[in-house]
């Protein structure tokens, strides 16, 4: 009994309080993906088969972007080194994503920069590439990006200490 009290006086306890939820309704990712299912209807149909091919590099090309953004990022930001992330295909949270819990502060701080950074390097190609994929790279970092900066500016009003937690269908705010 003596050596589970000391063990239970070493334990870490963290709690948390969840502060804010927002559920992620069924409708809205369908959508969300007729959004993209009419993005390709556009390209096939003004484009033809280099449409189609412009929109599946375009993904391809975006998410490359995106993770070369995120390390470069994570160079200049100290503290979301330690955090891993990973990439998924679970709507809304298309690509790369945190893994665990991340501070609101940094989720928002890397998806500013991944959203700005992204179209600026997006704009420095526009010379040397074709208009179909051109416009499938802005279609598809605006389509990959507007959920998580959505998510932002509905979390903006809570305290800046607090932690995120993105689940398939639902993202939770808690204060520590």
């Amino acid at each position: 009994m003596r050596q589970q009290l000391s063990d239970q006086q070493h334990a870490t306890v963290y709690q948390y309080r969840l502060t804010k939820r927002l559920v992620i309704k069924r409708e809205l990712i369908q959508s969300h993906f007729i959004i993209i299912a009419i993005f390709l209807g556009f390209q096939l149909m003004a484009y033809g088969i280099q449409g189609l091919v412009a929109w599946f590099a375009g993904f391809a090309a975006i998410q490359l972007f995106h993770i070369v953004i995120l390390l470069i990022t994570f160079i200049r930001v100290e503290e979301a080194t330690d955090r891993k992330w990973i990439w998924r295909i679970n709507p809304p949270w298309i690509g790369f994503k945190p893994a665990n819990d991340i501070s609101l502060t940094l989720f928002r701080r890397v998806h500013r920069h991944l959203f700005w950074v992204g179209l600026c390097a997006i704009a420095l190609l526009y010379p040397w590439i074709p208009v179909s994929y051109m416009i499938s790279l802005v279609s598809w970092h605006a389509w990959l990006i507007v959920p998580r900066l959505l998510l932002a500016f509905y979390f903006r009003k809570q305290p800046k200490d607090g932690v995120l937690r993105l689940q398939s269908f639902e993202a939770s705010y808690y204060l520590i």
